[in-house]
């Protein structure tokens, strides 16, 4: 008998945690869908256009690198353009960091962290169950973003073949895992949800401009490794595919922040 109670509290954890964001979740599901279809039907107007990559040329050379302009009229070219240069990371990223700030943070505030640690489950077990759920959520989101520009796109035209589209949403996935998972570190740490949110967005704002600005300004080339924008996309995942060296950094980027997590939440006085 108890070891069912046990084996129960175990499951809850990823359970309830999924189970308090489904409406949310389903949501930015139907809004990153809808953002997609929307990006999907403009593109017939705009696929093979002449004058409209003529109207590009006259660009400055600067402005064309920092929204990535090159070969707009094409699928990878416009999708790299629209939807990866900055909407779709951004949009996976706000959803991570909201949440991840809020999994052991929002529970302090809400004062339900008592009831949560009196499970018979050990801190680690929920910080890692709070994690699983957090990733789950992300992955799925991210198999939205990929279903609909890879299954609906070829119906406006739009063709990218599946290895590039997985490269650049995984490289999207991993981006927003990573700073989710830190904003889930901070918020262990803190317990606080604000501080974990706002530490972790103007970090995850920081990651874009380095690597943006890195391609404009010399002397931040040299740093432009820094980035975790830099190792999701600065391989240009949509033409040359994977690379496996720079995803490899996001995920030890987040197994590095899951460990210290796990430290942090299990060091923590709740007794106050």
């Amino acid at each position: 008998m108890n070891r069912s109670r046990a084996s129960r509290g175990l499951h809850t954890i990823f359970e309830r945690s999924l189970r308090e964001i489904r409406r949310s979740l389903a949501g930015w599901m139907a809004g990153i869908a809808a953002y997609c279809l929307v990006l999907l039907a403009m593109y017939p107007s705009i696929h093979g256009n002449k004058d409209f990559s003529k109207l590009l040329d006259v660009f400055p050379e600067a402005m064309r690198k920092l929204f990535n302009l090159s070969d707009y009229t094409t699928g990878a070219g416009y999708l790299r353009t629209e939807v990866f240069s900055f909407i779709a990371p951004l949009l996976l990223a706000i959803f991570a960091i909201l949440w991840g700030a809020d999994l052991t943070a929002g529970e302090e505030e809400r004062r339900t962290i008592d009831a949560l640690l009196a499970t018979p489950v050990s801190r680690r077990r929920v910080i890692l169950e709070k994690w699983l759920a957090l990733c789950s959520a992300t992955v799925l989101l991210s198999v939205v973003l990929e279903l609909v520009l890879g299954l609906i796109g070829p119906l406006f035209r739009l063709h990218v073949g599946w290895a590039p589209l997985s490269a650049v949403v995984a490289g999207s996935c991993l981006f927003a895992l990573s700073f989710g998972t830190m904003a889930m570190t901070v918020g262990a740490g803190t317990g606080s949800r604000g501080l974990a949110r706002g530490v972790t967005g103007a970090l995850a704002v920081a990651t874009y401009l380095i690597s943006t600005l890195a391609q404009l300004v010399d002397w931040l080339k040299p740093w432009e490794w820094t980035s975790l924008w830099y190792h999701a996309f600065g391989s240009d995942p949509l033409t040359n595919s994977f690379n496996v060296g720079h995803l490899s950094v996001l995920v030890a980027c987040i197994v590095v922040l899951v460990v210290l997590a796990t430290m942090l939440f299990d060091r923590r006085d709740f007794s106050n």
